[in-house]
């Protein structure tokens, strides 16, 4: 029980150096980006004049953003497991 609860709430926070409640902030953000480019690319379908790039734009941002966050925590894994290789 305790185990399962540290994968759920502690585990993945601590891969991309961050606290629970951190990560909780950072996803609820993205969450709430993606609803608003989600009204965007509706907006767009019925006027394709308007926000012709605002779509495709914020989520190659956040691709690249979430890529950076992706390799922090292979890296943080690959340590925990004794993996890690310093570059000596």
């Amino acid at each position: 029980m305790i185990r399962a609860f540290k994968r759920l709430f502690v585990d993945h926070p601590k891969e991309v150096g961050e606290t629970y409640v951190e990560h909780a902030g950072v996803a609820t953000r993205m969450g709430w980006k993606l609803a608003r480019l989600s009204a965007c690319a509706f907006i767009h379908a019925v006027m394709p004049g308007a926000h012709k790039t605002t779509v495709s734009t914020s989520i190659k941002r956040m691709a690249d953003d979430m890529g950076y966050r992706a390799e922090i925590a292979r890296e943080a894994r690959m340590k925990d497991a004794g993996a890690f290789d310093p570059g000596l």
